[in-house]
């Protein structure tokens, strides 16, 4: 079962490149994402090859995030708006 981790980027140039970054450097592959972006605000989702570490880089560099599985019955209130930005782009996301 894959760990998913949401994440809202700060609206600034650099805010995703500091994100990857910081797992980059743990040697962390993001092997799954989804994110939007709405005027200022913004959020991405995001799933890797190391829960744990991620887990340890994003809190080491003060990124907040909140953490669930990909399990139908605990997918984030933060994907289904997320879906729905998408939606409203003509992009069909769906939930496993």
């Amino acid at each position: 079962m894959a760990i998913w981790f949401t994440v809202r980027l700060d609206d600034r140039p650099g805010s995703l490149a500091r994100l990857a970054s910081t797992l980059g450097e743990r040697g962390i592959n993001i092997s799954g994402i989804v994110g939007v972006a709405e005027d200022t605000d913004g959020s991405l989702m995001l799933t890797t090859s190391d829960a744990d570490g991620t887990r340890a880089a994003l809190g080491g560099a003060g990124i907040a995030f909140v953490e669930h599985d990909s399990s139908s019955e605990s997918v984030p209130e933060d994907f289904a708006g997320l879906r729905q930005g998408l939606a409203e782009r003509g992009i069909d996301v769906e939930a496993r």
